[in-house]
């Protein structure tokens, strides 16, 4: 009995000095090692204020003019919530924490609307209830309410269903901190008596989330323009301009006028329109834009998808890989004798192979003598500084020569469209802060791959991972059975 508990025992002792006890001690070790290893990480982790957003199209990110206007706030902004208690929208609240987390002088609380009327009925006008889930943004006696319906961008099918296009927090949470902050809010003057076209929704519905004050103007029956002007837009005229009112836009621009031209293709030639604008070195000439480089248009040579130059107003366009389309185009010519003090910049621009059929009464789109040969310009930014009675003085102005491209359909389909006038706005106005704070696409994007690549992803598939696993297990076997 004794001699059996004696083999027993040394069976026992001679096992964990076997090479599986050995090997299953290291493993039983290193697990044990990773696991430390893993919570201390994340108990150090979870002490760093610090989060990285690893969503495609950067949804919980903020601009860098977010930045600019938070790290020069002076007064302190009061961002409410309207949820009921442990129902706020994580993905909002997530971008105020961002706000926070940059300035000291953002706070954000909720409050239920329903529990505590009292606090919300200061915010209601006319006898309007405030939406659940709206925000409100609040400096001093100044407030801006942004609807829940206005942080989300939709688009609706055939069958008149809304789909999420966008999030547009962060453009509206900028756009309210700038209006309870300003000093003063911009006002646009449309110019109007000359069959001009009406601004489409979505682009006054723009100009309003971006605090921009807009008011007619007929200078039949105005003086001038008035004083408080921060632009004027001329938006496709039909008419032109008398002389009197020719002089009465010269006189706005020379005193440091800004402006946007939006010329529209027309049989009859505007003369006092072409003398203001060949004040300014460029022309708007009468013809069509035709673009030869097939990358470069829509499918059809008259619609194009121009190249857009090194400027502030697209380099936020084209960083955001944002194009524009722009159907029946003008050229615009720069002229060679202009004033020494003009800075003209083209914006967009065709390629090479493109040309601008000049004979309206031609049969056909192709290139013809006396045509205009490319690249051809089709928007530029001019800046005119002078020096006068000791101060620098600037006029500004961005002409394009087209105006379908900010029809109904083409503004709501196309965003970089709509976001090309705001930023020429706002670079008139020289609020390049405003530059860029575009909505976030929500669309889910597409994986389009050819038939090679199919080919080859079907491949690592089914063959190589299917192999590598096999090798791996047959190394793993054979080298265990030699233990």
């Amino acid at each position: 009995m004794k001699s059996g508990l004696k083999i027993s025992f040394s069976n026992i002792k001679n096992s964990f000095k076997s090479n599986k006890f050995k090997y299953g001690g290291y493993a039983t070790l290193i697990t044990a090692i990773v696991i430390a290893i893993v919570i201390v990480i994340n108990l150090v982790v979870d002490q760093i204020d610090w989060k990285a957003d690893l969503t495609q199209n950067q949804m919980f990110s903020l601009s860098d003019q977010t930045y600019k206007v938070l790290d020069s706030l002076k007064q302190d902004i009061n961002i409410i919530g309207l949820y009921e208690t442990g129902n706020e929208d994580r993905i909002i609240t997530e971008i105020i924490d961002r706000y926070q987390a940059r300035s000291k002088r953002i706070t954000f609380k909720t409050i239920d609307p329903e529990r505590y009327p009292q606090l919300v009925s200061k915010y209601e006008k006319d006898g309007t209830s405030l939406v659940k889930g709206s925000l409100i943004v609040e400096s001093g006696d100044r407030y801006k309410i942004i609807s829940r319906y206005d942080l989300v961008n939709y688009s609706y099918t055939s069958n008149y269903q809304a789909q999420a296009q966008s999030l547009a927090v962060e453009q509206r949470l900028t756009g309210a901190i700038l209006y309870v902050t300003a000093e003063d809010l911009p006002v646009v003057y449309l110019l109007e008596g000359h069959g001009e076209n009406t601004i489409p929704y979505e682009l006054s519905k723009q100009l309003e989330v971006e605090n921009f004050q807009t008011e007619s103007l007929n200078l039949l029956t105005q003086e001038a323009v008035p004083e408080d002007a921060h632009s004027l837009v001329v938006f496709a005229p039909e008419r032109d301009l008398t002389k009197d009112e020719e002089e009465k836009i010269r006189n706005y621009l020379e005193n440091q006028g800004r402006a946007i031209f939006i010329m529209k293709f027309q049989n009859q030639e505007l003369p006092n329109f072409e003398s203001l604008l060949k004040s300014y070195g460029i022309t708007v000439e009468r013809s069509l834009v035709v673009e030869g480089d097939n990358s470069m248009h829509a499918g059809n040579p008259l619609y194009l998808v121009p190249q857009m130059e090194s400027h502030s107003i697209v380099s936020p366009l084209r960083s955001e890989k944002m194009y524009m389309l722009i159907p029946g185009a003008q050229s615009i010519r720069i002229l060679d004798m202009k004033k020494r003090s003009l800075k003209i910049e083209p914006l967009l621009v065709t390629s090479e192979n493109s040309w601008a059929k000049v004979n309206m009464e031609a049969t056909t789109l192709e290139k013809e003598e006396g045509d205009i040969e490319g690249p051809i310009n089709i928007a530029v930014a001019i800046t005119d500084e002078i020096y006068k009675d000791n101060e620098t003085k600037e006029t500004k102005l961005v002409v394009i020569s087209n105006a379908d491209f900010l029809g109904s359909s083409l503004a709501s389909q196309v965003p970089g469209n709509t976001n090309f006038f705001m930023n020429s706005l706002n670079w008139l106005q020289d609020r390049e802060e405003n530059i860029s704070i575009r909505p976030k696409s929500l669309t889910v994007p597409r994986l389009n791959i050819n038939a090679s690549q199919q080919l080859i992803l079907a491949g690592v598939v089914v063959i190589l991972i299917p192999l590598a696993i096999l090798a791996s297990g047959l190394f793993v076997w054979l080298r265990r059975r030699h233990l």
